[in-house]
């Protein structure tokens, strides 16, 4: 497995977590879409020069593979345990469309791993015990039924209005 990476291809991916979520974590891009993408994933990932050793359905296989493959080990530099978190859960191709099934992911853990810090350090930032960033960050937690004060400064930790927070 490979960590998150801040490139293009997985740009693209990150960016349509938001439109998964509103579709209960499924998205099924059409051609045009999957093209964007694998045109994306070609670009970061398949050398110019060995792009004619792959057809078609070998690119589609190896972005797939890759898709799936790829997660984020959210752990303490203190600790030895943690998460291991995928974005993408699996991938599936029939030829005309690629369907993706995403990770339920809540949108402050989400927007943690965009800013690249622990728990412990966004509980720093806004004067809380990690077990509370914790809770917060579970995908069951409703954040507009937390303290407004908490939502507000765990906003300002996370460099983000405290409405996105709650979506």
């Amino acid at each position: 497995m490979q960590a998150f990476d801040k490139d293009e291809f997985w740009q693209k991916i990150s960016a349509l977590y938001d439109e998964a979520r509103e579709n209960n974590y499924f998205l099924r891009l059409n051609e045009e879409r999957t093209r964007e993408l694998k045109a994306a994933y070609i670009n970061v990932y398949i050398p110019i020069e060995n792009l004619g050793h792959y057809n078609d359905e070998k690119i589609m296989r190896k972005m797939m593979t890759m898709m799936v493959s790829v997660y984020k080990l959210d752990k303490e530099p203190m600790s030895n345990g943690g998460d291991l978190i995928q974005l993408v859960n699996s991938v599936k191709y029939d030829g005309k469309y690629l369907y993706l099934y995403f990770a339920k992911m809540s949108v402050m853990k989400l927007r943690r791993f965009e800013l690249g810090l622990s728990q412990k350090q966004v509980a720093e930032r806004a004067g809380y015990n990690v077990s509370t960033i914790r809770n917060c960050e579970l995908f069951n937690c409703d954040l507009s039924r937390q303290p407004e004060n908490l939502v507000y400064k765990l906003a300002s930790a996370l460099k983000c209005e405290p409405a996105a927070l709650m979506m």
